[in-house]
């Protein structure tokens, strides 16, 4: 995935869940049958569906309904009021049923003369002969005028007599009138099991003793359908020898300059300018109306992100705004031996600073990197990973976790965290070294267990903080060419060796599985939707999230 390495992504449930009812003959199948859990089955990055189940975390809304993580298409999203984004006016829902999804008063200021005028460029509506007899209704007065001047306006050669809105009407009222004729009338009872013509025949016999056809009425036979013939039916024909016309708009094309000339912007800006070459031509258009939306989880009634309601449109916040890297352990990896010197990123003035040198992974050569989870809840969790031995694709490559199962401490509050940080960063301090290797340290980004020669161990955490345990990871690589044979090789193996976009990625598949337990008041907690819970004999509520995600390490060399 385009992505600057290392970068972690998570997978969304969806890609697993069916939106159909299972039905009895797969409810059937599936007692047969055994399924593939979630554990049993491996998430493939590279596959060509895995890109649109992967996100990054900040992308990500969580439900805490269904407990499970929601992605954009786990939730839909609702319109709450629409407003113009040029004065932030509100409009109400029956001004936009009425006038459209346009702003009915103006969009830039109205002077006293009741004129449209535009202070940036200092256009007004008096260059095309339009004024206003009140300063509200703007979209309506407008629709009049037009109508009035393409009514007035008496046709040459082959001009049209409506405009492109009474033609568009006028075929499609011809259209459906058509269609009503020609085709089979609708049978209002179509969904009564009386309708089929052979119950209703055996009904009428058993009970009236009358047959089908003595009560079948004759009608006429339909004629076909035809297409329109006339301007008042819709059809509109284009003539080309409409020459003064032609004349009149050449000549004034030089005589005017270029800058009095619509721009395809300008004529595409609307439907009534589509024709227009001159500026003078041009006809105001009212502003688009924009809407605040809210979203609403998809499998269950529940509210993911809802704007307050009692604030203005200018303000962003947020009365309901559940995101996922609230409720879901951040995961993070970094190389445990940096080739390049790391710096705290407070400290770079340029952007170009922050960008590090991505060194290419050499095939079989085992690396070590540190990965880092971090709770953001407020109850310590337990998690357990899990990864296959070698990473699917066409490039299998070896990993091994040296702590899978390990427990992550409670998140507190910001100025706790960085009191006992600084409180721990303080007693690790010798007291002859002062206070400059500190300042140093902060600087590089090296702390005082780097400078210590320490060896990673099977089963046991490499660093443990707060809210966050660091554990090793020893990654192989795997070779990204293969070995020549001495017999030649045919064309359909020679078409499977090439090597796509992305094979040379190494992305690691990681289960991640977190256990918690939380006291709750309601004896009903454990009956809510989704997510598993199970009540302890204390009156402990033990909550289990379990979720697929993908660390992109690097990409492998051609070496090997």
């Amino acid at each position: 995935m385009a992505a600057t390495f290392p970068y972690t992504h998570y997978a969304c449930p969806c890609s697993n869940l069916t939106t159909l009812a299972p039905s009895a003959i797969s409810v059937k199948r599936a007692s047969v049958i055994p399924t593939d859990t979630p554990e049993d089955s491996t998430f493939d990055p590279h596959d060509p569906r895995a890109n649109y189940s992967l996100s990054p975390l900040d992308r990500l809304l969580f439900c805490d309904e269904c407990e499970e993580i929601r992605c954009q298409r786990c939730y839909g999203e609702e319109i709450i009021h629409w407003y113009c984004p040029t004065c932030l006016f509100e409009v109400p829902s029956s001004g936009v049923r009425s006038d459209g999804n346009r702003r009915s008063r103006s969009g830039e200021e109205v002077e006293e003369s009741f004129i449209l005028q535009c202070h940036y460029c200092d256009w007004s509506s008096l260059d095309i002969g339009v004024h206003l007899s009140k300063p509200t209704k703007i979209t309506e007065q407008l629709a009049k005028q037009r109508k009035s001047r393409v009514s007035s306006k008496p046709p040459a050669g082959g001009a049209q007599l409506f405009s492109q809105d009474e033609t568009f009407a006028n075929l499609t009222t011809f259209y459906k009138e058509q269609l009503s004729e020609t085709g089979d009338p609708q049978n209002p009872y179509s969904n009564s099991p009386y309708s089929s013509p052979n119950n209703l025949a055996r009904i009428m016999s058993l009970y009236g003793g009358l047959s089908v056809n003595a009560l079948k009425k004759t009608r006429e036979k339909p004629q076909p359908m035809r297409e329109a013939r006339g301007e008042k039916e819709g059809m509109l024909t284009c003539s080309l020898d409409n020459k003064a016309a032609d004349d009149t708009l050449l000549q004034s094309m030089q005589d005017l300059e270029w800058a009095n000339t619509t721009t395809t912007e300008q004529r595409h800006s609307a439907p009534a300018n589509n024709v227009a070459r001159l500026v003078d031509e041009l006809w105001p258009v009212a502003t688009h109306l924009r809407t605040r939306k809210c979203r609403r989880c998809r499998f269950c009634p529940q509210y993911l992100s809802y704007p307050d309601p009692k604030l203005k449109v200018s303000n962003i916040r947020y009365k309901i705004r559940v995101l996922a890297l609230n409720h879901i352990p951040r995961l993070s990896i970094r190389s445990l031996q940096a080739s390049y010197p790391l710096s705290n990123p407070a400290f770079c003035i340029h952007a170009a600073d922050l960008q590090q040198p991505q060194p290419v992974l050499q095939s079989h050569i085992t690396r070590q990197y540190i990965l880092t989870i971090r709770n953001p809840i407020l109850e310590p969790i337990r998690i357990t990973l899990a990864t296959p031995t070698t990473t699917p694709g066409r490039v299998t490559s070896r990993v091994t976790i040296l702590c899978p199962s390990f427990t992550v401490g409670a998140a507190g509050d910001v100025w706790d965290e960085a009191l006992s940080s600084s409180t721990t960063s303080m007693a690790t301090i010798p007291p002859g070294n002062g206070g400059r290797q500190a300042a140093m340290e902060s600087l590089t980004g090296r702390g005082a267990d780097e400078s210590l020669d320490r060896q990673p161990e099977a089963g046991k955490v490499w660093e443990r903080t707060k809210n966050s345990t660091s554990v090793v990871l020893e990654i192989v690589p795997g070779a990204l060419k293969t070995v020549l044979g001495i017999m030649p090789k045919s064309q359909k193996e020679l078409e499977e060796e090439e090597w796509e976009e992305g094979d040379d990625v190494l992305e690691i598949p990681i289960y991640v599985r977190a256990e918690w337990e939380v006291t709750e008041e309601h004896d009903d907690a454990g009956d809510r939707k989704g997510g598993k819970r199970s009540v302890e004999a204390d009156g402990n509520v033990k909550k289990e999230l379990a979720f697929w995600c993908v660390l992109g390490v690097g990409r492998i060399g051609e070496g090997g």
